[in-house]
């Protein structure tokens, strides 16, 4: 799951601190590695820097980069592997066009295939620099089909190419001489937002993955970029936008859980809602379901840090309902501030090992207490287990576990690493709750079922919830060709 974002200023003003605060507030997306991409109209040059590690450790000493349009990215891998060579953005100097994107590309292996037999290689092992060749090839086809065409709308025709053969997932910023482009696939998997900072000083615009990226930044929200969109950017920060290959919505809805930043807006909400919604719904479904439980609580407590507004709903929805004394909730499970997101490390030893670094029980707190623990979801249970003992090991009574997201169930190939279904432990169980309970090591266990998620927290706007349900709109391979006759 990446960040993304691109930039373009008028009157040749640097755009380097904007790409790097717009990725700073993205970091939350992927901590392991970064990349920035200027162009620099008036030197007739570019630049191009990536680096595993924080975007903030590898922009800082680029502040003096001249350019006025840009890309900047935070990367989470879930094609290939890691190291700076993986890093995005990339550059195809060919064809004048560099390119980020984030999602994940299900016919690479078609696309590889078919620039073999033109005598072409990858020099990386990421999604990206394949969908950056399939929309060079295309934009290089039109050029020569129409020598004096605008460039704009031989910008447009390729992408259209693009998403009409290239499969998966992907929301992407690319930056030509002329300015900026931004497309999202056809179902809108991944998202991708718009601003304008209209101001004397400097005036701009923005792509980026979330609204947070956007507003502390300075730059207002315009819009959501609708899936199968295009828009471009140039220098007199005029947006053209073209609708080019739509299919139905299916925007992540896992991202309203657990991957937007709790105070960014998604999917004409904020994540804050979204999350509160959901804390709701599982009192809801915890009352209708397990009545005599709810009196036996003695304490409800969030994973941190994605789960603390559905636990606070949780709690206050429960001491509505009963109508009796306040439902105790606190923080006894504290996350190192630092630690980054354990599921994305690349192996189940090393998410082992992070578990094992990341979190803290205060004791004190949970000693002889029933707990009620609220987490956004369980996808291989690393985390789940590893608490669960540390809570049994400081003393605590009950532990009850509720997820504010259905169980996950199938591999994702729309942004997610979870490529193989042995590592989830739902599918690993065949969906059997109480299996998954026994291997958690908790009491009772809540997952908030798909149906209900939908109506109370998507109010029924259409999404994409594969992974909990095992129906996929994404194709994995095209049925023709993916790039142009040579």
């Amino acid at each position: 799951m990446c960040g993304i974002v691109g930039v373009i200023n008028s009157d040749g003003q640097a755009v380097v601190r904007d790409l790097g605060n717009g990725a700073h507030f993205l970091q939350h997306r992927r901590p392991a590695s970064a990349g920035l991409f200027v162009f620099d109209a008036a030197r007739r040059r570019v630049h191009l820097e990536k680096g595993e590690g924080l975007a903030d450790d590898i922009f800082k000493p680029l502040v003096d980069v001249h350019g006025d349009v840009g890309l900047a990215h935070t990367r989470y891998k879930t094609f290939g592997s890691g190291g700076a060579s993986n890093a995005q953005p990339f550059y195809d100097a060919f064809a004048g066009l560099a390119l980020a994107h984030n999602g994940h590309i299900t016919n690479v292996p078609q696309i590889t295939t078919e620039l073999a037999v033109r005598g072409q290689t990858m020099s990386s092992r990421c999604d990206a620099e394949p969908l950056l060749r399939v929309l060079a090839l295309w934009l290089e086809h039109f050029r020569g089909q129409d020598p004096g065409g605008d460039h704009r709308e031989i910008m447009f025709r390729a992408i259209s190419e693009v998403q009409r053969r290239v499969t998966g997932a992907y929301s992407v910023v690319a930056a030509t001489p002329e300015g900026l482009f931004a497309f999202r696939d056809p179902h809108g998997f991944r998202p991708m937002v718009l601003g304008i900072r209209d101001s004397e000083n400097s005036p701009a615009v923005m792509v980026a993955s979330e609204t947070l990226a956007l507003e502390q930044t300075g730059f207002m929200v315009l819009e959501e970029i609708e899936p199968g969109m295009a828009l471009f950017v140039g220098r007199d920060l005029e947006i053209m936008r073209r609708e080019l290959v739509r299919k139905d919505p299916r925007p992540c809805a896992f991202e309203l859980i657990y991957f937007a930043d709790v105070e960014s807006t998604m999917m004409g909400d904020a994540i804050r809602s979204h999350r509160w919604r959901a804390g709701r719904a599982l009192a809801s479904y915890v009352l209708g379901s397990a009545p005599d439980l709810v009196s036996d609580i003695d304490l409800v407590i969030p994973i941190p840090h994605s789960p603390i507004p559905g636990a606070e709903a949780f709690a206050q929805k429960l001491e509505k309902e009963i109508g009796g004394p306040a439902v105790p909730y606190a923080t006894p499970v504290s996350k190192y501030r630092y630690g980054g997101r354990i599921f994305m490390e690349e192996t189940q030893a090393a998410r082992n090992e992070a578990a094992m670094l990341d979190f803290r029980v205060d004791s004190k707190m949970v000693e002889g207490k029933n707990l009620f623990i609220v987490d956004d979801s369980i996808v291989r249970g690393t985390n789940a287990t590893r608490i669960v003992r540390a809570l049994r090991a400081a003393g605590a009574g009950r532990i009850s576990f509720g997820t504010l997201w259905p169980m996950v169930i199938d591999s994702c190939f729309q942004g997610i690493n979870t490529p193989t279904q042995e590592e989830l432990i739902g599918a690993r169980f065949n969906s059997d709750i109480d299996e998954v309970r026994q291997e958690l090591g908790v009491d009772e266990l809540f997952y908030l079922p798909v149906e209900v998620f939908k109506e109370k927290v998507l109010k029924n706007q259409p999404a994409c919830m594969a992974c909990t349900t095992g129906q996929r709109a994404v194709k994995f391979e095209f049925a023709g060709k993916v790039l142009p006759e040579s």
